[in-house]
């Protein structure tokens, strides 16, 4: 697989654990959300620093 192709791939998993979450618990309180865009910040930024120029 190319560099491309897996940041497609964990971002399209990314968008579905989001969508899936959605609509499993709507009323959840605002922390467990802020811990989850938390840890997709990171999984991006750990992303970027594997697969990223430089």
């Amino acid at each position: 697989m190319t560099e491309n192709q897996i940041l497609a791939l964990i971002s399209s998993v990314l968008v579905l654990i989001l969508v899936l979450r959605g609509a499993r618990f709507p009323r959840q309180g605002l922390l467990p959300q802020i811990v989850v865009w938390l840890l997709i910040f990171a999984l991006v930024g750990l992303s970027y620093k594997f697969f990223g120029p430089g």
